[in-house]
């Protein structure tokens, strides 16, 4: 058994080691040998013995026998991968194509924000197929609880992360107050108060509210935290105490609150005057103890007074501190600004442990409201999602000119790299190739080298997916990387004993060299069997066959034994003369080809073979007969010399006879 350690992403060298993860090959040879790798693929390593072990270089040779060496194949893993959300993969790749038709641009634009959200979107779908996939009796594919929980909860933080970072960068907010989009998404990813209140107010509509539901003041109070003001009046109507006039003046106060609006017409300055103004009628009726009747009334309105005193009561409503800070932002600082945020979020922070109790969620938030956007991106590369909220939000934001990292070519580099890395990811899948392509194409020179480099290792399987890739190949422009495919494929075929496929790949590489032993192994195969075994190939190679010398002899051969058949041997004859004096053929093949003039040297067309065809075709028989010992062959030299003798006197006599045919 032996242990391979690979360290996890992000982990440091002062971490404890456990932080590493270890993986067991059972393979005793290794053990006893070591280990060595190579890549054997994209994203792969083969992992086999370091040297060969035999019987002299081991203590007990019985252990290691027989002593063959296994090859283990090491890949790295994605959540990615899962066939669950490779839809995720599928979609977000469309609308990351839509984002790449846009021109950079400093200036907030509908068109980013609308992509942000089919972003978001896409994000959201993916949760609910995991939250609903269980219920799914048709699917075969089925997650263990605690995975679905796991993958809910990565998918459930980056739409979280993404709408506020959405909220902050990629929409337009006049005048950067942005208090009433945090509120949305407040409320937006903690519902939880509104569907309680929903539950109530669905209920009887008649006073005693409290008294059929024991959290009916933790709902108040959740929505006055969140802004619902109409739902929260509606629940203090159906209060016993509803008539009384401390609820009478509560409802009069939050009927009357300010909202600021952006596009409401009133600026900031006037605004403010109003808030003011309230709430300082607010702090007057409680200084006078409108409300000490009932104690959880008066909490209400120390809440919308801005009362630092009630901060204690409002964090016990909360969850996480940034919902306690857009709840103090709603009554302390209604039209803060952007830049303003970091402030609060640290001090509300604060009333939940600081920065010593943060999680990994907390820290992106926090940098993100210190406008940090670098540390987002590292945070979120780094997260278990491999790398896809990264690469997709610094795309968006790169082309919404928001990323503001360090000079516009450093932030174009930074999109380069996450494109590289995340499109080299997806070209590692043997489904999801084809989306990291595109991912690739937006990658400059970088991408381009990469494809170069990736598309041959790409695992062939069927023909249909080998041509996919040549064509994409052959789209880019890569004709190297299309040659060497091709080339790869017909020495597979050639190995499979298929020269017919060889020949094939061979012309779609214009590999002369490949396509010139192939057919010398046809045209061997002819001389031993007296057949091609790829004779429709051949017949219709037409122009490619003069990527190769051999192969337009080998071309031009069939195309002579196919005139010879269909009986248009005056042609044929016209050919076969061309092929020996054109020296095309081969040495080895000299002897077949004099045999196929035999028949038309015998013909009765006493025409059919000039004499000068004729001693054109008796000096390549005289070559042949030079350099030839074997008895059998110098048989056949003898009686294809006696049939050209006769051919070139019949010739001769004919050409003397009719001398005006030969003017």
């Amino acid at each position: 058994m032996v242990k391979c350690f690979s360290s996890k992403e992000g982990t440091s060298k002062n971490e404890d080691s456990s932080s590493s993860q270890t993986i067991l090959i059972p393979d005793a040879l290794c053990e006893k040998a070591g280990l060595t790798l190579q890549w054997s693929g994209i994203g792969e390593l083969g992992i086999h013995a370091f040297q060969h072990v035999d019987k002299s270089s081991i203590d007990n040779p019985s252990e290691f026998a027989p002593t063959d060496t296994f090859l283990h194949n090491l890949r790295t893993d994605s959540i990615l991968f899962e066939p669950i959300i490779r839809k995720l993969v599928n979609e977000s790749n469309g609308t990351f194509l839509a984002v790449q038709k846009l021109t950079p641009s400093n200036s907030a634009r509908s068109e980013t924000l609308a992509l942000s959200r089919q972003y978001r979107s896409i994000v959201r779908a993916c949760i609910e197929n995991l939250q609903t996939s269980e219920l799914d009796k048709n699917t075969t594919y089925k997650l263990n609880p605690q995975q679905r929980q796991h993958y809910v909860a990565i998918f459930y933080n980056i739409e979280f992360i993404w709408h506020l970072c959405e909220i902050l960068f990629v929409d337009s907010v006049p005048g950067a107050v942005v208090l009433p989009h945090l509120l949305d998404w407040i409320r937006f990813h903690f519902p939880d108060t509104e569907r309680a209140a929903g539950q109530i107010l669905t209920g009887p509509l008649e006073t005693g509210a409290e008294l059929r539901n024991s959290d009916y003041w933790d709902v108040v109070i959740g929505l006055i935290m969140q802004g619902s003001l109409e739902p929260a009046r509606a629940l203090l109507r159906l209060h016993s105490n509803a008539d009384t006039e401390c609820f009478l003046q509560a409802e009069s106060l939050l009927k009357t609150l300010p909202v600021f609006k952006v596009y409401g017409g009133l600026s900031t300055a006037e605004f403010k005057t109003r808030w003011h103004t309230w709430q300082t009628n607010v702090t007057t009726k409680l200084e006078s103890g409108v409300f000490v009747s009932d104690k959880n009334l008066y909490t209400v309105m120390k809440i919308i007074s801005g009362d630092e005193s009630s901060v204690d009561e409002m964090q016990s409503h909360c969850e996480t501190w940034y919902q306690l800070m857009v709840a103090m932002l709603l009554y302390k600082d209604p039209t803060v600004k952007t830049f303003e945020l970091n402030r609060y979020a640290t001090a509300c922070m604060a009333y939940f442990g600081g920065p010593d109790r943060m999680k990994i969620l907390d820290e992106i938030i926090m940098d993100l409201f210190e406008c940090n956007i670098l540390e987002v991106i590292k945070k979120l590369h780094l997260s278990s999602d491999s790398g896809w909220a990264a690469t997709h939000l610094t795309n968006l934001l790169h082309y919404c000119g928001r990323l503001n990292i360090d000079s516009q070519a450093y932030d174009a580099r930074l999109d380069e790299n996450l494109l590289l890395e995340y499109g080299c990811l997806l070209m590692s899948h043997h489904s999801l190739w084809q989306v990291g392509v595109t991912y690739l194409d937006h990658c400059g020179p970088q991408g381009r080298a990469c494809l170069e480099l990736l598309l041959p290792k790409l695992k062939p399987g069927s023909e249909s997916r080998t041509l996919k890739i040549i064509q994409i190949a052959a789209e880019r422009d890569m004709p190297n990387t299309v040659n060497s495919i091709c080339k790869v494929q017909g020495m597979r075929c050639l190995q499979r004993k298929r020269i017919g496929q060889a020949l094939c790949w061979a012309l779609k590489s214009q590999d002369p060299g490949f396509a010139t032993h192939l057919a010398d192994k046809l045209l061997l195969e002819y001389t031993k069997g007296g057949t091609f075994n790829c004779l429709d190939l051949l017949d219709n190679l037409g122009s490619c066959m003069l990527i190769s010398d051999r192969l337009t002899f080998l071309g031009k051969y069939c195309e002579f034994q196919q005139l010879f058949r269909n009986g248009a041997t005056r042609e044929a004859a016209a050919l076969l003369t061309s092929l020996f004096t054109s020296k095309l053929c081969p040495k080895y093949f000299t002897l077949s080809l004099l045999m196929d003039s035999l028949p038309l040297l015998e013909t009765t067309e006493v025409t059919l073979l000039s004499s000068e065809d004729t001693s054109n075709l008796l000096a390549c028989l005289e070559e042949l007969a030079d350099d030839c010992n074997q008895p059998a062959v110098i048989d056949k030299i003898k009686l294809i010399r006696l049939a050209m003798n006769k051919n070139l006197a019949k010739s001769l006599i004919f050409e003397a006879c009719n001398p005006q045919l030969f003017d």
